[in-house]
């Protein structure tokens, strides 16, 4: 009887390392994944809407450019401050001629940052009527003034009506950029549990993730993927 007992108390005790160990490794799988949610949630005050410009009046495509309505009829258009403060630098901006058409949701521009580029899309219908010249021979406008001196070009449209209706203006705008930088957070979550790598250099001093410049610091997959989710409309 003595020996029956001794033989069920290993067993379970055997039984009972089996099931921690699986409990350890189950953990071991999930921490990653629990790390990356962790470090993400250090960029929720960087993902605050209130951090981000957004000028009443202007019309924001989802894009991330705008489209601002002059007197003349002409439309101004630019890159959003989100777009600029994700970027991070940027070392050059290629421009469309005066007298090009550009349709609305089509490329229209090109910023660079070393070896990679970013396409806007047009916010409206129209012709190029005019080209910010001190922007591509300073780039760093974009940066320091999106919505005034940083304005990209200008546009007789063409159907203005019609664009103005699937572009986003005053709290319609700033519900979609609540919305955008919570689409932000969910990727880098999704880019960190499928590739640890993929955010090299973009920690904080604190060890979180550093929101402003973030595409700078991002892989070259890991910003194409950026760019076709929030850049591509």
């Amino acid at each position: 009887m003595v020996a029956i007992l001794v033989v069920l108390t290993i067993i379970a005790f055997v039984a009972a390392d089996i099931v921690l160990q699986k409990m350890r490794a189950r953990r071991t799988a999930t921490a990653p994944v629990a790390r990356d949610a962790v470090a993400t949630e250090l960029l929720l005050p960087a993902l605050q809407a209130e951090r981000f410009a957004l000028p009443g009046g202007i019309f924001f495509h989802r894009g991330h450019t705008w489209a601002n309505l002059l007197f003349s009829g002409q439309v101004k258009v630019g890159a959003d401050d989100f777009l600029q403060k994700l970027l991070g630098r940027v070392d050059g901006v290629t421009l469309p001629p005066v007298g090009a058409e550009v349709k609305e949701g089509q490329p229209f521009a090109v910023l660079r940052q070393a070896g990679r580029s970013l396409t806007l899309l047009a916010p409206v219908n129209g012709v190029v009527c005019a080209v910010n010249q001190e922007v591509g021979k300073a780039p760093s406008l974009l940066k320091r003034d999106p919505y005034t001196r940083g304005w990209l070009v200008a546009i007789q449209p063409g159907d203005l009506g019609a664009n103005l209706a699937g572009l986003v203006v005053g709290e319609k705008a700033l519900g979609w950029l609540r919305s955008e930088l919570g689409r932000v957070r969910e990727f880098l979550v999704e880019a960190l549990a499928a590739h640890r790598d993929a955010l090299v250099g973009a920690t904080a001093a604190d060890g979180g993730l550093s929101a402003d410049g973030l595409l700078e610091r991002l892989d070259d997959d890991t910003w194409a993927a950026f760019e076709s989710r929030f850049f591509r409309g």
